[in-house]
């Protein structure tokens, strides 16, 4: 048993080093202040591969004083800035040194970056949006993760489509106004003032504020919402999800987790993500003590085990190409449903199953061989949260359980410059090992032209309506259903006041029959429009009466919470 850690631990480091093989340094100051938004930084970044063409990432928001070289009694450098750097988003500038070289860049040994930003401190949730990569003041935390959001400088290598965001480090942080200061891969500090060091490489996710800092078996929780004895059940069922996945793929967890729980700056936005050994749930409903509710349990964990897998889909190994996302996302949640099917609960596991079909009702995915680029991916939530997994799950129904835990070792272990097309179905034709079976695979669900529908079919949901296209004989079914219109901006001024609905109907026929009844209500509805900004027009289907009264009764809840818009009842 030890010796198989030990080889389990040295593959660890052995692919680590392969999807970054020179780890940047970062150290240097910074400075915070959660009541006034303001993040201060003079950071030197060193050791860094020798790239040519590079760009170097930092957010948006951040105020330049200067870049130049790092060694002593050099003078700031002139910098430029690329509008072509796509992948980095909105959230961050692509920063570089021009020179006379044959690509125009220059990048010194190590270079140090002084700045500054100032953001909004949101206490009243009135922001529009909140998103992973949002630099997040909310009057009592800073929240920033360390990729999106690229608070630090983070150098991306344009040939290989690498990022370098997982650093160590060696950082004078001071929060004058906190009470506790954390960043990824060192333990929370209670204080003003922390000084810290790691070796081990990670991204700088970064949380601090006023909150409290519990420590369970070594693992931590910050800011919970669940009492001590709640958090010490919720670690050891988390660490079972982390036995279970450590076990099936040889690869032990390596290192303590740290659970964060916040609110968004907005009043809608809520989700989990990763940034191994951090997770962060962002949300206003119930978080840690979830676990404690036997209506949330399952579901609370369910939601836990997809950010848990990506500790191997993610971090173990980052995923490039324009099926990265794909991977990293799909494979995730294939992972959380094959948790909850083995480990939470079989019956929330086919309904988790059924509600992707039904999500996918009316989506017609690009299979995929045909991915150019991730806009083909038309609708990324379904695609990688929805398609992909019930495409991973029939792969699995048609080659076993132990062939899929192979190929997923394959995906994780098999070297790559690129994790692209080709390297997804050489390391599932490997594990197949016979060409004919691999040809068939190949064409149900990666290349053919009815992927869902076959994914659909082979595990057995014949209760949607996608397993019955699949055979060419579309089946009807009963649907209740209403429709909702509302402003789409600026919802309860004087021009934009109305929500417009239907009463609960009830409708059995085909998909095809349900979209062609629905067509001329969405005329009615856009003729009828009477919000200056627009409206809405959204079709809600359910499979039971009591379902879909549940629903109106949310919406109207929701799009009308104070009551001050006028809601009109559209008749058939």
């Amino acid at each position: 048993m030890k010796k198989h850690f030990a080889v389990a631990v040295a593959l660890l480091a052995s692919i680590t080093i392969h999807a970054q093989d020179t780890i940047p340094h970062v150290q240097g100051r910074i400075d915070i202040s959660v009541q006034h938004g303001t993040i201060a930084c003079d950071l030197t970044l060193s050791n860094m591969p020798r790239l040519t063409n590079y760009y170097l990432r930092l957010n948006s928001g951040m105020n330049i004083r200067y870049i130049k070289n790092a060694e002593g009694g050099m003078q700031p450098l002139q910098y430029d800035r690329s509008l072509q750097d796509t992948l980095s988003s909105g959230e961050a500038n692509a920063y570089f040194i021009p020179a006379y070289t044959s690509t125009g860049k220059y990048l010194p040994r190590s270079v140090r970056f002084n700045y500054s930003g100032m953001f909004p401190v949101i206490t009243d949730s009135a922001s529009a949006v909140d998103w992973r990569g949002n630099i997040a003041f909310n009057g009592t935390t800073l929240r920033a993760d360390g990729i999106q959001s690229a608070w630090c400088p983070i150098l991306y290598d344009v040939n290989t489509d690498t990022r370098y965001e997982k650093v160590t480090y060696d950082l004078d942080i001071t929060c004058n106004d906190c009470k506790v200061i954390y960043l990824n891969g060192s333990e929370p500090v209670t204080g003003t003032h922390a000084v810290l060091k790691s070796n081990n490489v990670q991204d700088l996710t970064l949380f601090a504020g006023d909150f409290r800092s519990v420590a369970v078996n070594g693992n931590y929780f910050l800011n919970p919402d669940a009492d001590d004895q709640q958090l010490t059940e919720l670690e050891k069922a988390l660490h079972s999800i982390q036995d279970y996945l450590a076990q099936k793929l040889s690869v032990p967890y390596n290192g303590k987790a740290v659970y964060i729980q916040t609110t968004p700056v907005s009043k809608y936005n809520s989700w989990l993500f990763a940034s191994y050994p951090t997770i962060v749930k962002v949300g206003w409903d119930d978080g840690m003590k979830s676990f404690a509710s036997k209506d949330q349990r399952a579901s609370f964990m369910q939601y836990m085990s997809h950010e848990l897998s990506h500790y191997y889909f993610g971090t173990f190994r980052n995923f490039n190409s324009t099926l990265g996302d794909m991977l990293s996302e799909g494979f995730a949640e294939y992972l959380s449903l094959n948790i909850t099917r083995s480990l939470i609960s079989d019956s929330l596991y086919h309904k988790k199953l059924l509600a992707k079909v039904r999500a996918l009702n009316n989506f017609k995915p690009i299979p995929v061989d045909g991915i150019q680029s991730k806009n083909d991916y038309m609708n990324r939530e379904l695609y990688v949260y929805y398609y992909a997994p019930l495409i991973f799950l029939a792969i699995e129904k048609e080659i076993g359980e132990d062939n899929m835990w192979a190929w997923i070792k394959s995906l994780l272990q098999s070297p790559a410059t690129f994790t692209n097309r080709a390297f997804v179905e050489a390391t599932l034709s490997k594990v197949v090992n016979d060409k004919n079976k691999f040809a068939a695979l190949r064409d149900k669900y990666f290349s053919g032209t009815h992927t869902l529908q076959n994914a659909v079919a082979t595990l057995q949901l014949a209760t949607g309506e996608p397993a019955a296209a699949a055979a060419g004989k579309p089946a009807a079914k009963t649907y209740y259903y209403f429709f909702f219109s509302r402003p789409v901006l600026d919802a309860g001024s004087s021009q934009n006041m109305v929500i417009k609905r239907t009463d609960i109907q009830q409708i059995t026929c085909t998909p095809d029959e349900l979209s062609k009844m629905a067509e001329p209500v969405f005329k009615r509805i856009e003729d009828a429009c009477e919000n200056e900004s627009g409206c809405s027009a959204d079709f809600n289907t359910y499979d039971s009466l009591e379902t879909a009264q549940a629903a109106l009764k949310r919406w109207l809840g929701k799009y009308n919470k104070n009551g001050t818009l006028v809601v009109k009842v559209l008749k058939p």
